[in-house]
């Protein structure tokens, strides 16, 4: 890639990764032809070493390739960068492997040759996703890090307050008073830095965060 401003945190970058120098070669050119500059890699081992999550990512992403598949690699991201936007392009696709991909969270599955505007228009809204699922990843991250300061207890507290149960309520279930449900209630707000438990509440079921240890 040549040399441009730094980029800003939140600036997805895009990756092609394909074991074909030529098809490397002509994407890139596409893409920097509206403004794109893609980082090519030329093999899935090499797009791991480079990219660490630390931005939004969208990447463009051949299906076989030596030694590591572009299947394994997303299932690899699944699990560890599921933030990353995934385009697949393949010469060798069929219905059921863009089934199983598109169900893994692909956005698009398109098969070689390819229409260079389609691809374009893929790449672009494939950032706009890699961009928003990158910033709800690190919100969760957030959430995330600060629910882990919790206590035993108040982790017990807040499932329950996540399940709809009052005060009085979990102060029956737990033995405790009702008084002593509201300072462990306040001390999880104040740890969290939420604005009040309801919003902790919609941002733990928002982001699928866990509570229990």
């Amino acid at each position: 890639m040549t040399a441009t401003t730094p980029m800003r945190e939140a600036d997805p970058q895009v990756y092609v990764v394909d074991d074909d120098p030529e098809l490397l070669e002509s994407v890139s050119w596409l893409l920097d032809s509206i403004g794109i500059q893609a980082v090519a890699c030329g093999s899935a081992d090499e797009f791991l070493e480079r990219y660490r999550g630390q931005h939004p990512a969208c990447l463009i992403l051949d299906v076989r390739m030596p030694r590591m598949s572009g299947t394994r690699l997303q299932e690899i991201l699944v699990e560890e960068l599921p933030h990353v936007a995934v385009i697949f392009v393949s010469a060798h696709g069929d219905i059921k492997m863009s089934v199983r991909v598109m169900q893994r969270g692909a956005i698009d599955f398109l098969e070689k040759p390819y229409e260079p505007q389609h691809l374009l228009d893929v790449v672009q809204a494939g950032i706009g996703t890699a961009r928003e699922s990158w910033l709800a990843h690190r919100a969760r991250a957030g959430l995330q890090e600060k629910l882990d300061t919790l206590t035993p207890r108040e982790r017990e507290i807040l499932c329950l307050v996540v399940e709809g149960l009052p005060s009085q309520n979990i102060a029956r279930r737990l033995g405790m008073s009702v008084k002593t449900v509201d300072v462990h209630r306040a001390r999880i707000k104040s740890k969290t830095d939420a604005d009040s438990i309801n919003t902790l509440v919609r941002d733990v079921l928002r982001f699928g965060a866990t509570i229990a240890e």
